[in-house]
C-alpha cells in the first residue's frame, strides 16, 4: 500500500528552504533601507544632495546590473556555490563600509560595492539545479514567497529601525544577516544530486542565446520598468511622507497597507497564472495598473497633491506585486539547462539597472515641478503592455502524477 504522494523529495525541501532563507536575507537588506534612505542620508550624511543621495540609493543597481550576467554565466561554468560565495562576501563587505561611513561619497562607494555582490542569478540557477521540472514552479515560488515576506517585514522594521539606530545601525543589520546567509550556504545548502552539464560556450554566445528568445525579452524589458518604478517611488515616498507632517516612527502604517495592498493582487495572479497557464492575460492587467498609477503620478506632480499620490503609490504596488512571483519563475520555465545562469543574469541585469536609473533621475528631477518622471515611465510601460499582449504563453506543464507516483512507490510514506 502506497503512502502518501509528496510533491518535494528531502533533498529539495531541504534546498528550497535553505536557499530561500539566504534569499531572504540578501532581498531583506535591500529592501530594509528603501522606506527611509533618501530622508536618513539627507540627515545624517555630509555633502548629500539630492541628485548624489539618488545615486547613493541607485548605485546599488548598477554594479548588481553589470555583474549579474557575468556571475550567472560564471556559475553554469564553474558551480554555483562558489559564485555565491564570492557574491555573499562582496555584499557584507560592502555593508560594513556603508554601515562605517558619514559622507554621502563614501556611501556612493559603500553603496556600488554592495551591489557587486550580485547573487540573485546563481540563486534562481541553483534552485532549478535542485528541482525537477514539474515541481520547479512551485519551488521559484517559494523564491518569490521569500521576496515577498522579506519586502514586508522591511517595510514594517524600516521605518523603526530608522527612527531608532539610524542608517549606520540599518546597515550593520544587514551585514549580519547577510553574513548568516554565507554560514547557511555553505552547512545547510546541500549539493545537487543531478549535476547538470556545464556550459562550454564563451559568455557572448550564452547571452546572444538569452536574447533571442522573444517572451525573454518581453520579461527584461518588464523587469526594467516595474524596477524603475520601485526605486522611483521610494526616493519620493519618504521625502513626501515628510514634508506632509508623517514622523518616521509612523511611517510603518502606510509601508504595512501597501504591502496588504500587493498581496491582494500577487496570491491570486500568481495562482490564476500557474494554474491556468493565462501569463499573457495576467500580465496584460497588472501593466495596465501599473501604467494607471504612472499617470496617477504625473497628475499628482501637476497638482501637488499628496492624497493624489498616495493613491498611485498604492496602485503601483499592486501592479507591481503582479510580476514578482511570474517572472522568476518564467525566465527557467523558458531556458535550457545550460543557459539558466546566463538567462537569470540577464534578468536580473535588466531589473538592477531598472533600480539605478529609476534612484538616479528621482534624484534628478525631484525637484522639477514638471512631471518629466512619471512620463518617462508611462512612455517605457506603453512599450512594455505593447510586449505583453504579443507575449505566447507557454506550454501547460508536463501533469506531475507520473512522477509524484514514482517517487512514492520508491520512498513510501
Amino acid at each position: 500500500m502506497t503512502g502518501r504522494k509528496k510533491l518535494f523529495t528531502p533533498l529539495e525541501k531541504k534546498g528550497i528552504l535553505s536557499l530561500s532563507l539566504i534569499f531572504f536575507f540578501r532581498m531583506f537588506g535591500l529592501f530594509l533601507i528603501l522606506p527611509v534612505f533618501s530622508v536618513l542620508a539627507s540627515e545624517e550624511l555630509t555633502g548629500a544632495t539630492p541628485v548624489l543621495v539618488g545615486l547613493a540609493l541607485g548605485g546599488y543597481g548598477l554594479t548588481a546590473a553589470l555583474l549579474q550576467i557575468p556571475f550567472g554565466a560564471w556559475s553554469d561554468r564553474i558551480g554555483r556555490k562558489p559564485v555565491l560565495t564570492i557574491g555573499l562576501l562582496l555584499y557584507v563587505a560592502g555593508s560594513i563600509l556603508a554601515a562605517l561611513v558619514t559622507d554621502i561619497h563614501w556611501m556612493i562607494v559603500a553603496r556600488l560595492l554592495q551591489g557587486a555582490g550580485a547573487v540573485s542569478a546563481p540563486i534562481f540557477a541553483l534552485i532549478a539545479d535542485l528541482t525537477r521540472p514539474e515541481v520547479r514552479a512551485r519551488a521559484n515560488a517559494f523564491l518569490g514567497g521569500s521576496v515577498g515576506m522579506s519586502f514586508g517585514i522591511a517595510m514594517f522594521l524600516g521605518p523603526l529601525l530608522g527612527a531608532s539606530i539610524g542608517l549606520s545601525g540599518i546597515f550593520w543589520v544587514i551585514a549580519s544577516m547577510a553574513s548568516a546567509g554565507l554560514v547557511l550556504l555553505w552547512l545547510v545548502v546541500p549539493d545537487s544530486d543531478h549535476v547538470p552539464a556545464k556550459a562550454t560556450q564563451k559568455l557572448p554566445v550564452l547571452v546572444k542565446e538569452v536574447l533571442q528568445i522573444p517572451a525573454l525579452r518581453t520579461i527584461n524589458l518588464g523587469a526594467l520598468v516595474c524596477s524603475m518604478g520601485l526605486s522611483a517611488t521610494f526616493f519620493m515616498l519618504p521625502l513626501m511622507l515628510k514634508a506632509n507632517g508623517w514622523e518616521k516612527a509612523d511611517w510603518w502604517k502606510i509601508y504595512l497597507t501597501m504591502l496588504i495592498a500587493g498581496a491582494l493582487t500577487m496570491v491570486p495572479a500568481a495562482i490564476f497564472a500557474e494554474v491556468k497557464n493565462k501569463f499573457r492575460e495576467v500580465m496584460s492587467l497588472g501593466v495596465l495598473v501599473i501604467l494607471s498609477s504612472f499617470g496617477l503620478m504625473a497628475w499628482a506632480r501637476i497638482e501637488g497633491s499628496f492624497p493624489i499620490f498616495m493613491v498611485a503609490v498604492y496602485l503601483f504596488f499592486m501592479g507591481f506585486n503582479v510580476f514578482e512571483p511570474l517572472f522568476p519563475s518564467l525566465v527557467t520555465r523558458l531556458t535550457t539547462e545550460q543557459t539558466k545562469g546566463t538567462a537569470s543574469g540577464v534578468y536580473n541585469f535588466s531589473q538592477f539597472l531598472g533600480q539605478f536609473l529609476g534612484g538616479v533621475l528621482a534624484g534628478l528631477l525631484y525637484l522639477n515641478p514638471l512631471p518629466f518622471l512619471p512620463l518617462a515611465l508611462i512612455f517605457l510601460t506603453l512599450i512594455f503592455l505593447w510586449r505583453c499582449l504579443q507575449f505566447k504563453n507557454p506550454q501547460p506543464r508536463i501533469k506531475e502524477e507520473a512522477s509524484l507516483d514514482q517517487e512514492t512507490q520508491a520512498d513510501p510514506a
